[in-house]
């Protein structure tokens, strides 16, 4: 059975169709500003569109926006700004649209739209030590996270507060948190590292992750937590008697792993962008009879964004009756 994101993501998918032409409409309405600035973000309520251009488009969207509202994101680099509401927020891709600054995202309490990232790079200064918290308020709130890459800086974490998320095909550079009970399932992703504990203190979240890969695996601290298919690949980790780890491959003296592999090093593991050997491919098989880490599963690491982008806008000739004569090419 298809779980309950999956089901969403297509209907979602269909919706996009139906609507694509009016999106196209809202741009090709704002070419002229576009000529000064081609950053844009389109802002879609319902069957209406609008459209909000410059460094600042995102925060005017939002601005706009009520819960279940679409944010799309044109390729550039767009300021951050807090996200209060349930939105869907897309981009062209996660070497493509970036928020380049602070994203404070708090979803308001009980809300039945999940808030919904998807093809965004999101970084920040190298120095920055900014913790970027997604936060709930009674647990129940829902986030999303698809085709994303955090590089927060070197002293910065993603954390999960009172909520619930999901990460699919994501990549990240720092710390993943889950606090305050919130539980996180992570497929197909990479991850700097795992922790259930803020400080000193157990914050009581828990993670699932299927099909990852783990790039520090030393500064992973998870409990009650459940870890399949996944190659923690850069160092020794030991997982205590509340978590469930099996048909992973593990780095160095690793312990609380059943029906895995332990290698000394990843020499003759990955070939390139985490891809695995052809032997080894051959024999790190998960439990779905696929191979381990980010490219088997059901869905395969894949960065490309699976909604269409208008990929190049251009004015045809002159102005005639008011109206442009747009040529269009959508990908």
């Amino acid at each position: 059975m298809m779980p309950a994101w999956g089901v969403c993501r297509q209907k979602t998918l269909l919706t996009m169709k139906k609507i694509f032409l009016l999106l196209i409409a809202a741009i090709a309405n704002g070419m002229c500003l576009m000529a000064q600035d081609n950053r844009v973000a389109t802002l879609q309520h319902e069957s209406g569109i609008q459209a909000f251009y410059g460094e600042n488009a995102l925060s005017d969207a939002h601005n706009a926006a009520v819960d279940g509202d679409v944010i799309t994101l044109s390729a550039g680099e767009f300021n951050g700004c807090i996200i209060n509401k349930a939105l869907t927020i897309r981009g062209e891709g996660m070497s493509k649209t970036i928020i380049k600054n602070d994203l404070s995202p708090v979803i308001p309490e009980g809300c039945k739209h999940p808030l919904t990232l998807e093809g965004l790079l999101i970084s920040y200064p190298s120095n920055s030590s900014h913790t970027m918290t997604f936060s709930g308020k009674d647990g129940t709130e829902q986030v999303v996270i698809t085709k994303c890459r955090f590089d927060l800086g070197n002293g910065a974490n993603i954390g999960f507060k009172n909520c619930n998320a999901t990460i699919i095909q994501s990549s990240s550079q720092n710390s993943a948190y889950a606090l305050n009970g919130s539980h996180v399932t992570c497929i197909n992703s990479i991850l700097y590292s795992m922790r259930c504990q803020d400080g000193w203190f157990d914050s009581n979240g828990s993670f699932d992750a299927q099909n990852c890969i783990v790039t520090y695996p030393p500064n992973c601290i998870i409990r009650y937590s459940t870890v399949k298919n996944t190659i923690f690949s850069g160092g020794s980790y030991s997982l205590d008697e509340t978590n469930k780890a099996s048909h992973c491959l593990v780095m160095g003296n690793s312990t609380g792993f059943s029906d895995s592999w332990s290698v000394n090093s990843m020499d003759g593991v990955f070939a390139d962008d985490y891809h695995l050997t052809e032997s080894a491919a051959a024999t790190y098989i998960g439990t779905d009879g696929t191979e381990v880490g980010i490219y088997g599963g059901m869905y395969p690491y894949d960065t490309t964004p699976d909604y269409p982008l208008v990929k190049k806008l251009d004015v045809v000739g002159s102005h005639k009756d008011g109206k442009l004569n747009i040529k269009i090419n959508v990908e």
